[in-house]
């Protein structure tokens, strides 16, 4: 199975004309976050009845907003139904990851589509948000409802 759905999730990329990387059971590409100077990466690691679609925005979260960001990302978490936002210190960024669950049925074309694109559609208004939040402009509480919620 696990097979079948690294041909679907390529199947996307090249019916979508996507530049990627294909890596063992891994795919690595990247898009432009509108808005914002940065560009985010994107991988999708693919297991055996399931895929992970991880976005992180190509910026450095400056230590002194750890503190604001993990409550941010706590809010978001609260407030998803689904996906999840994480601080990872190490990296100084922010992630955002969903994953699909396929178990006896590879994904269609549209279900590798809708996962890809919401967890693309999600980390814009993260990094929407997340900048007001670094400007100073909003607490985390407010940019967790506003990226969950946008306008």
């Amino acid at each position: 199975m696990q097979e079948l759905m690294m041909q679907k999730i390529q199947e996307y990329f090249q019916e979508n004309q996507w530049d990627f990387d294909k890596k063992q059971n891994f795919f690595i590409s990247g898009f432009t976050l509108d808005d914002c100077e940065a560009g985010a990466l994107l991988q999708i690691a693919v297991h055996e009845k399931s895929f992970l679609v991880l976005t992180a925005p190509d910026m450095e979260i400056p230590e002194e907003f750890f503190s604001a960001v993990q409550i941010y990302t706590a809010e978001l978490n609260r407030l998803l139904g689904i996906g999840c936002a994480y601080l990872d210190q190490e990296e100084k960024m922010l992630t955002f990851r969903t994953s699909l669950i396929c178990a006896d049925n590879p994904p269609t074309i549209e279900q590798t589509g809708a996962i890809i694109g919401y967890t693309m559609s999600m980390i814009q208004d993260i990094v929407t948000q997340l900048l007001s939040l670094l400007n100073g402009e909003i607490s985390p509480e407010e940019a967790a409802a506003k990226a969950v919620q946008p306008e």
